[in-house]
């Protein structure tokens, strides 16, 4: 009998540590020469080619990606998207699904937005809000496919061009590096 209730225990015990989400370690970045030269190759989605206010879902189903919540938007009075006056608008949030794990995601936007990272549909990471710049990216240590970009100021979240994408895999070694490198300075 004690054998039966220590396997039991200890099966939901293994269960439990199993489904329990894991939590990625990231690198954050706000300038985008130093995050385009720690990922090398990415994916650029720049949206333009639609019309105003048409809704975003499967339209870049070809590079891996569906949208929902989100539609193209052109603002030139405004430079919400400085690139070329195109972006997407999202209301309390944008919602990326990969059909591939991604490692590292960016964007260029106009106002402060965060990132909400999810692997299997359990979150790995959320970013604190990165405040009015530019740019901001990261490169995880675990691999996501699901991605919310949000505002907490702002019900609308304006993106200008999105940038993901997944190391070759000879760069994983590379990557593996920073990591290790970033784990020691910390310590």
């Amino acid at each position: 009998m004690k054998r039966a209730l220590r396997t039991s225990v200890g099966m939901a015990v293994g269960v439990a540590f199993l489904a329990a989400p894991c939590i990625a370690e990231v690198i954050e970045f706000r300038d985008k020469d130093e995050w385009i030269a720690a990922v090398g190759d990415y994916t650029t989605i720049d949206f333009t080619g639609y019309s105003q206010g048409q809704q975003v879902t499967d339209q870049y189903a070809d590079l891996g990606v569906l949208f929902t919540d989100c539609c193209v938007t052109y603002d030139f009075s405004y430079n919400l998207y400085p690139n070329d006056f195109w972006g997407v608008d999202g209301n309390w949030g944008i919602h990326l699904e990969f059909d591939q794990p991604q490692l590292w995601i960016a964007t260029d936007f106009p106002g402060a937005l965060g990132f909400k990272l999810f692997s299997g549909g359990n979150l790995v990471y959320a970013s604190v809000l990165m405040f009015p710049r530019p740019f901001g990216g990261l490169i995880s240590d675990t691999p996501f496919d699901e991605v919310i970009i949000w505002d907490d100021f702002d019900d609308n979240v304006h993106v200008d061009d999105l940038h993901f994408g997944v190391p070759a895999p000879a760069a994983l070694p590379l990557i593996s590096m920073v990591f290790l490198f970033i784990r020691r300075r910390r310590v």
